[in-house]
């Protein structure tokens, strides 16, 4: 097996790949379109599969950009009947699902259809990615144009074979774009449940069927749903019943559209992953009640009225799954006087109910709820809810573990969508309304001018509609316009192995690996900016300033540098908090643009500037000895009773 890795560092995953591509952080979806363009005009996809499993072939009228059924057309054709131009008869036919091999449907070209302007889905999407040449991606993106074909011929040649995206790419306003960019290559390539490919579409009915149904759709009014925030312009953040954090931001900073009273936070330290983190504390101070759920105080405890202590997600009995086999994942000892999390926020649902809040009484029902949601007086309780999937009580599914859900062959099964479903008769396809796989997305069209199928409730659209085709957006911060004259490096930032998000930085045994925030830098930029290996350095962006050790290193990509999260928990009762000192999202970017689906904010590929410090942070610990606060206490021996 052949790999290509797109990242700025050289990381583990680099050294061993066939091509590593350092790319300029935030230019992903200039580099995927580059992809497009080369497979397109080099003919390297797949034709039989989009023609016959994809809706590219489909015509698309140009002015609308809405695919033409075929019921507006041809009469008796039904809902999954769409329009394609039949090369064999040089018109405009009906393409019933899944195929009709009587026809030769055209991938290009344009066409007109009872006076209407028609292209293909593939044409549009081959206009779309035209101008990116393997030139003007290499330029865009910081790369060498003969790396990026190496790496084209091999995802190409190499197959089958699969594009999979990390939480770089969810980091900026080119989010969706970017998801949206490989599932096209994935489609162009038929990469679709065959041996060997990451699209497959196992049987999950173990933990998923439990745990992961979404059927929340009528539990808000329509008044309530239409006040969360952002989402009339960012409608796929209704996937997930959240607000764009910026809105929320500026609800709690101005009071519009309404004032924002209370925050319950239930993750480690928001102030540590939230873009522009002094903006928050700022919006913070509005607010009449904060309440922090965690484990330990963090510097989001320092700004809260009340500190909820939970377990750690180790000493908490859950249902867990891997590949069909299930597990029981057991409480390890519990220490300290916390609770489980779910029987917190069931305690405070349970009494504004009683209150009179009428969804908190709802939530207790079962049938007013989607399966996995609703709430129990206890935690022991929702164990046995969960476990009654598999027909057991959580006692008797302790006792079983581990076992397979289904039989191995039933659980891994490839080339679903030419399995014949049993209620129509014909080929299953994919689960999308054309039922194949879906390149040209009208799909969003339909999202941002009705909120469906997220809401039950027609909502107004947004300022403008989605495109159903990957875009590159420029970053907003970039080395070639003002911001980036004054501060000329591009910020990547990500996990190191030691920490999981913003925890465990008050492990002093992971302190004493890793005891500050590291800046990795190119030689060539190092040098250019006065700093040496080791170097305390200042790192400033539009928006704030930190300080980071310098690691000066070959692995980085020039003008890109890359900090992991940081908290110093040792300055918590400091006017610090812990946030100020090395926390990169000091820096990063909370204003517009956004990306238009989700509404991503800009955590990665901004501008910033280093320049060397004097010393270190004040208060910030370095030497292992200054850790032996945190380490395990001895304590009394547990005394035994003889009975």
């Amino acid at each position: 097996m052949k790999t290509v890795v797109i990242d700025p560092r050289f990381t583990a995953d680099a050294s061993k790949a066939d091509v590593w591509l350092p790319i300029r952080p935030g230019t992903d979806v200039a580099l995927g379109l580059t992809w497009i363009r080369y497979i397109i005009a080099n003919k390297l996809y797949d034709a039989d599969f989009v023609k016959r499993w994809s809706n590219l072939p489909f015509l698309v009228n140009t002015k609308t950009k809405m695919i033409i059924k075929g019921n507006e057309l041809f009469k008796g054709a039904d809902d999954k009947t769409f329009v394609v131009w039949d090369k064999k008869t040089n018109s405009a036919k009906p393409l019933p699902f899944p195929y009709d091999d009587n026809l030769e449907p055209a991938l290009e070209g344009t066409f007109t259809v009872n006076g209407i302007q028609c292209k293909p889905g593939f044409q549009l999407l081959k206009e779309r990615a035209e101008p990116w040449t393997l030139e003007k991606g290499g330029k865009e993106c910081w790369l060498n144009p003969k790396s990026i074909e190496k790496a084209i011929k091999i995802y190409t040649k190499d197959t089958p074979s699969s594009v999979a995206l990390g939480v770089a790419t969810d980091q900026t306003p080119n989010s969706a774009q970017a998801a949206q960019m490989s599932a096209v290559l994935n489609i162009l390539m038929g990469n679709f449940e065959k041996p060997g490919v990451m699209l497959q579409r196992y049987e999950d009915k173990g933990v998923g069927g439990v745990l992961r149904t979404s059927k929340l759709k009528g539990f808000l009014s329509e008044k309530q749903l239409n006040k969360r925030l952002g989402s009339k312009e960012h409608k796929g953040m209704l996937h997930w019943w959240i607000a764009q954090p910026t809105a929320i931001l500026d609800a709690m900073t101005t009071g519009k559209p309404y004032k924002m009273k209370a925050w319950l936070e239930r993750s480690g330290n928001k102030l540590g992953t939230v873009a522009n983190a002094g903006a928050w504390v700022k919006g913070m101070s509005n607010l009449e009640l904060i309440v922090h759920m965690y484990m330990y105080p963090t510097s989001f405890s320092a700004y809260a009225d009340y500190l909820l202590p939970v377990t750690e997600w180790l000493e908490t009995d859950f249902i867990t799954a891997s590949f069909n086999q299930m597990f029981a994942r057991q409480a390890t000892t519990h220490l300290y006087e916390t609770v489980n999390e779910a029987w917190i926020w069931a305690r405070i649902a349970k009494r504004c109910g009683e209150l009179g809040h009428e969804n908190c009484k709802r939530s207790f029902v079962k049938a007013n709820t989607a399966p996995e949601s609703p709430y129990f007086d206890t935690y022991e309780h929702q164990l046995d809810e969960w476990t009654s999937f598999f027909g057991m009580t959580w006692k008797e599914y302790k006792a079983k573990c581990p076992f397979e859900y289904i039989p191995m062959n039933r659980f891994r099964r490839y080339y679903v969508y030419k399995e014949t479903d049993p209620k129509t008769g014909k080929v299953k396809g994919f689960n999308t309304p054309t039922g194949k796989v879906e390149g040209y997305m009208e799909s969003l069209i339909v999202l941002g001018r009705t909120g469906k199928p997220f809401t039950t409730f027609p909502q107004s659209p947004a300022s403008k509609d989605y495109d159903p085709l990957p875009y590159y957006m420029t970053p907003s911060e970039n080395p070639y316009n003002s911001v980036g004259k004054k501060f000329p490096l591009v910020m990547t930032n990500g996990r190191l192995p030691f920490w999981h998000h913003t925890t465990l930085r008050n492990i002093p045994y992971l302190r004493e690996i890793k005891p500050y925030a590291e800046i990795w830098v190119n030689p060539m930029d190092a040098k250019k900016y006065g700093v040496s290996q080791g170097d305390w350095v200042w790192v400033e962006s539009a928006r704030g300033k930190i300080q980071a050790k310098a690691l000066v290193t070959e692995g980085m990509a020039k003008g890109v540098v890359y900090m992991e999260r940081f908290w110093n928990p040792e300055t918590l009762n400091s006017a610090t908090h812990g946030w100020r000192e090395m926390n990169v999202n000091v820096l990063s970017k909370q204003t517009a643009p956004f990306n238009d689906i989700c509404g991503t904010y800009t955590l990665r590929g901004y501008q910033v500037k280093i320049s060397k410090a004097s010393g270190a942070p004040k208060g910030i610990w370095q030497k292992p000895e200054q850790f032996e606060p945190w380490m395990p206490k001895v304590s009394e021996p547990t005394k035994t009773v003889e009975l």
